[in-house]
């Protein structure tokens, strides 16, 4: 019978420890995804807040794990869960990026003006020609090729260098019509 009642107590004594062992694996079991759930919960604030101090997540979940289980270990009861570490004041905002460098100057667009008037008989504008000569024909003269353009014709006022004529003191100067005559009469030779 001796052997049997110690049979009894030892089977007794290693289920109470078994238990014991539970209990405490529990506890534990209870306390890691709360550790896990406060150190997310830091994480986010500190993100929201832009205190991370350039940590990364893991970096940040080992510190935190580090305090968290230094501070729950000391206590032998299980201690409610202590308050999260307040956040550290906000970092001073980021100085502002340098705006972009423009590389390259882009061409200006082509300004097609009527040249200043530079011999006689010629003018800036249409108008102050056709005041010199209200019953010719007012011409643009590329000043450079010696050649006039009608009103109505692609080359009329947007050559480069030229000005705006009575069409009979073109030709007395030497200029030549343009062979695209849209819409004008022939000239008799």
């Amino acid at each position: 019978m001796i052997s049997t009642s110690i049979r009894v107590a030892l089977s007794a004594l290693f289920f109470a420890g078994a238990l014991a062992l539970a209990a405490t694996g529990a506890a534990q079991a209870q306390q890691a995804p709360s550790v896990m759930k406060q150190c997310g919960d830091e994480w986010k604030a500190a993100k929201a807040n832009n205190t991370t101090n350039g940590m990364t997540w893991p970096q940040f979940l080992s510190q935190c794990r580090t305090q968290k289980e230094g501070a729950a270990a000391p206590a032998a009861a299980p201690s409610p869960a202590p308050a999260p570490a307040p956040a550290a004041a906000p970092a001073p905002a980021p100085a502002p990026a340098p705006a972009p460098v423009q590389t390259y100057q882009p061409k200006p667009a082509p300004v097609h003006t009527a040249a200043a008037a530079t011999g006689a008989g010629q003018f800036a504008t249409e108008a102050q020609a056709k005041t010199r000569c209200p019953s010719d024909t007012v011409v643009w003269v590329n000043t450079k090729s010696h050649v006039y353009h009608y009103a109505g014709t692609r080359g009329y006022g947007t050559t480069k260098q030229g000005a705006y004529m009575c069409e009979a003191d073109a030709t007395a100067a030497g200029d030549r019509a343009s062979k695209s005559r849209i819409g004008q009469p022939k000239q008799q030779p």
